[in-house]
């Protein structure tokens, strides 16, 4: 594998699977992304908002606040486009699109004398592997244009429950089994392709404090998760295949947030820090397993809704700064999503919730630059009985 094809797989979004070498480098990361319209639109500022069928992921202790069932479905449409340049030449541009489903919960509830008790059950895809690179350099002439393109996304099957444990405190739990896929197919003297199947599973207690009436505060832990098979195909045209196993345990991942609710509106800040400077991984039969060179990932958030009487509408903004995992190029440049939508309650049983995201970002080295852009929608419908 030529020079082109070891940089391009380790520039995209995170190092992947370079076969220049003999032994397996860190599996791609991916990005984080939400997972309901209500949190995107606030930047995924709800760690202390998590109050629908969207807390058993931000924060399971929320569910102990739900007081009726609630289905909730959410469908994405994702539009990403590549802009990226090598050497002087002129810049390439490539897309990749996608509509998909991206949770799909069910909350249940359970009368007590006091407090609250809710159980629930839901899909989504917490984090994405999707990335498109095309560009041409001095080797194009004789090998075309070098094409890299990655689909896929992690699925988290997860089932919790929250429970007020004090007046003025609730405690949640939850436990995932976490899946999905990833294919990668590289263009340049050849046909190169990578496939990845994840098995795995993950465990996240949390908390979530009233500090006042009107002031929360949340805090929710991923205290261990661990992907105890990652099934990985290489193929290569005209050669054939081979397969390997590995291990993954991911480190520590903890969301925090405060939120205040006024009179008709609501403000809410989030920090998460994902501590994948401790990420391991090694091959299936291994006793031990092998630190990874990642930076720790911070993803700061703000968001606010106000409440609009004449359209009997939520009007909703949001800000994401997500810092990038890795090290091996400089710069980086910092992952960056402004966001807005709206909320309707179109019946006392029924919500829907609207939001557009519009991201960027960026990784360079070796006379390569990689620049990013995503469009991202979510529609979310929840019926409440």
């Amino acid at each position: 594998m030529n020079q082109r094809i070891v940089l391009a797989l380790s520039l995209a979004a995170c190092a992947l699977t370079a076969r220049a070498t003999d032994y397996p480098t860190p599996f791609n990361l991916g990005r984080a992304q939400d997972i309901a319209a209500r949190p995107m639109a606030l930047g995924g500022s709800y760690t202390a908002v998590a109050s629908d069928a969207s807390a058993l992921y931000y924060n399971p202790a929320g569910l102990s606040a739900v007081k009726k069932h609630e289905l909730s479905l959410s469908l994405e449409r994702t539009v990403l486009n590549g802009i990226d340049q090598a050497d002087g030449f002129a810049q390439h541009t490539d897309h990749q699109e996608d509509l998909r489903i991206q949770s799909l919960a069910w909350l249940l509830p359970v009368p007590t004398v006091r407090g609250g008790l809710t159980f629930a059950f839901a899909y989504y895809r917490p984090r994405t592997f999707a990335d498109v690179i095309s560009y041409e350099d001095a080797l194009s002439a004789t090998r075309g244009t070098y094409e890299y393109k990655a689909d896929g996304a992690l699925d988290n099957y997860r089932a919790g429950m929250g429970i007020d444990i004090a007046p003025d405190l609730s405690f949640g739990l939850a436990l995932g089994y976490v899946t999905g896929g990833e294919e990668i197919r590289v263009s340049d003297s050849g046909q190169v392709g990578y496939l990845r199947n994840y098995n795995g599973f993950n465990l996240e207690p949390s908390l979530m404090f009233k500090i006042s009436p009107r002031l929360r505060a949340g805090v929710s832990l991923v205290l261990w998760e661990k992907f105890f098979n990652l099934e990985e195909v290489y193929e290569q045209q005209g050669v054939g295949n081979s397969e390997d196993n590995y291990q993954v345990s991911y480190p520590f991942q903890v969301k925090s947030g405060l939120a205040y609710q006024g009179n008709s509106f609501l403000v809410a800040a989030d920090a998460r820090l994902n501590g994948f400077s401790q990420y391991r991984y090694g091959t299936s039969d291994a006793s031990t397993l092998e630190k990874t060179g990642y930076k720790d990932e911070l993803i700061l958030s703000l968001g606010a809704e106000k409440f609009l009487p004449v359209a009997n509408a939520m009007l909703r903004a949001g800000y994401t700064m997500n810092t990038l995992p890795e090290t091996a190029f400089d710069p980086t440049y910092n992952l960056h999503r402004f966001s807005a939508g709206v909320g309707f309650l179109v019946s006392g049983s029924l919500a829907l919730d609207m939001a557009y995201s519009y991201s960027f970002w960026g990784l360079a080295g070796d006379g390569i630059s990689l620049d990013n852009r995503e469009h991202r929608a979510l529609l979310t419908m929840a019926y409440r009985y």
